[in-house]
């Protein structure tokens, strides 16, 4: 199929582009200039598996929890090519997309990305199953979560390496595994997007937007006044 994917739940954004069996892929780590950037990164990795967005199938997201700007930078973009194109988008949470290449392991998966402020967006899995649905929370309670399971546990997400010291320094009897090099998230993307189009499901509706799990800054800033 001809798609395009976006996962800018963490800082460091990646787009991809599949035609067919040809994926090309681009990763933008560059803080705020990333709103300056996505639209002629889009244009660029399409074109480098020759497409244009009208040629595309459907396009896939990362649709949260995640970092605020970065979430609506990438539904903006996608709903622009909606727009214009008539092309379907696919949201997926973004902590399931992490967890995804992992659904075979034999035990708990958790998935993170830092919230910051010693938080983080978790959730788990168990043979590719929600055993604990996202949420913003702490190492601290996600330690206890996993001593209640008894379960051998294996850390994913851009920010892994950070978590698994965090849960290691709540409980250090924990049998934790995580990894420093996380697989491509677009690749997961596109398979579970394509999963759901197989099975009949419904794109995202105009009015959907980002999930967040929590206020932003400006948010909190307005309600503090």
């Amino acid at each position: 199929m001809k798609s395009l994917a976006i996962d800018s739940a963490s800082p460091c954004m990646v787009i991809a582009a599949k035609n067919g069996n040809e994926k090309a892929t681009l990763s933008l780590d560059i803080g705020m200039k990333q709103s300056q950037r996505i639209l002629p990164a889009i244009d660029d990795i399409l074109a480098q598996v020759g497409l244009k967005p009208a040629d595309l199938d459907y396009m896939a997201l990362c649709e949260g929890p995640g970092t605020f700007t970065g979430l609506r930078l990438a539904f903006s973009a996608l709903k622009a090519i909606e727009l214009s194109c008539g092309k379907p988008i696919y949201g997926i949470p973004s902590l399931e997309a992490y967890a995804f290449p992992f659904r075979d392991f034999g035990g708990t998966v958790v998935s993170v990305i830092d919230a910051k402020k010693d938080q983080f967006f978790a959730a788990a899995y168990e043979n590719g199953t929600c055993v604990l649905e996202a949420e913003d929370t702490t190492a601290e309670k996600i330690a206890a979560f996993l001593g209640r399971r008894g379960t051998k546990s294996l850390v994913v997400g851009p920010d892994a390496a950070l978590f698994s010291e965090k849960i290691r320094e709540a409980d250090g009897a924990l049998d934790i595994i995580s990894f420093s090099s996380q697989p491509n998230p677009t690749d997961a993307l596109f398979t579970i997007a394509e999963n759901l189009i197989e099975q009949k499901k419904e794109p995202l509706k105009d009015y959907d937007g980002p999930v967040y799990l929590r206020k932003s800054e400006a948010e909190l800033a307005l309600d503090a006044k």
